[in-house]
């Protein structure tokens, strides 16, 4: 079961014995509901955080997922099923290398990230000529991996790490507006020497306010890629991601 499950070495017989089983398993047997994995609290502050900043009217719901996103046109974001319990974290340091929204700090960062996306459907922002403007064409194609980032970039906030706001113009407002709704940053000081960031950041301010005072149209939020619903096993779906290494 465990041969070639990485290309340098056999991934698989690193797992601890008691956690190799696992893999055998459906994703969707190794996944709770959503609502008993502790993180009530990180999504009350989310909220709270969105609500002090105006947006009382917005409603994000949140599920078990394959990774972190948010569903084009939803209001929804998905967390990824690995960071359901240790066991699963354990397995995908194994074989990604670490655990995307380990910690807090990083889970929230991530958090505000995908409710930028939620915030742009919800309103229809990046269909504006202003916010193109300011951002870019949305129609650019997407490949994240293929884009040449540059770490401390002066056109773009820091919040992941990596230089993502570089990606593509829906992450760079994602990215400003993680900023922008992080209370830790209320001081924009470090981005005065910054000048396309700091407008960027305030062209946000500008516009949540006018978001603000509206209520944000319906949407349906299809659960893409719910892991409660995934049939495949754990080592079929770290085959997948990996590219069936």
């Amino acid at each position: 079961m465990f041969k070639n499950l990485s290309k340098n070495h056999e991934t698989g017989r690193r797992l601890p014995s008691v956690y190799r089983a696992l893999l055998a398993r459906p994703v969707s047997s190794l996944t709770p509901p959503i609502e008993q994995a502790g993180f009530d609290e990180r999504f009350a502050r989310l909220d709270q955080e969105l609500a002090e900043k105006g947006l009382q009217y917005l409603s994000i719901e949140t599920y078990f997922g394959d990774e972190w996103f948010c569903p084009d046109q939803s209001t929804a974001i998905a967390i990824p099923f690995w960071l359901a319990d240790d066991r699963l974290k354990s397995i995908e340091r194994v074989f990604a290398g670490y655990v995307e929204g380990e910690t807090e700090e990083e889970f929230m960062r991530l958090l505000r990230h995908e409710a930028g996306h939620c915030v742009d459907h919800a309103y229809r922002l990046s269909r504006r000529a202003d916010w193109r403007d300011i951002f870019g064409d949305t129609d650019m194609h997407y490949n994240p991996d293929g884009v040449k980032t540059v770490e401390n970039h002066p056109d773009f906030v820091v919040n992941l790490s990596g230089g993502y706001a570089q990606t593509h113009p829906d992450e760079d407002f994602a990215e400003t507006f993680a900023v922008w709704l992080d209370p830790e940053s209320r001081c924009w000081d470090i981005y005065r020497a910054k000048p396309v960031a700091l407008n960027k950041l305030m062209f946000v301010d500008s516009l949540m306010a006018d978001c603000g005072a509206k209520n944000p149209r319906k949407v349906f939020n299809q659960k893409i890629c719910q892991a409660r619903r995934m049939r495949r096993t754990l080592e079929s779906y770290y085959r997948q991601r990996f590219d069936a290494l």
